[in-house]
């Protein structure tokens, strides 16, 4: 079974890299990035797909 995960890309008004992180709690995510939008409220988040392939390993 493969584990849904979304990568979430911070950045700030002028570019520069803030916060890089993968979650599967969209929740999280949003206080995460809630946290750094209250010292930069211009902020862009990019989201992208993350998942992690079926691993038959385990």
């Amino acid at each position: 079974m493969a584990l849904k995960m979304t990568k979430y890309k911070v950045t700030g008004p002028g570019g520069e890299h803030l916060d890089e992180f993968s979650t599967n709690a969209p929740d999280f995510a949003e206080w995460r990035i809630g946290r750094i939008r209250k010292y930069v409220p211009d902020l862009t988040v990019t989201e992208a797909d993350d998942t992690l392939p079926d691993d038959d390993r385990y």
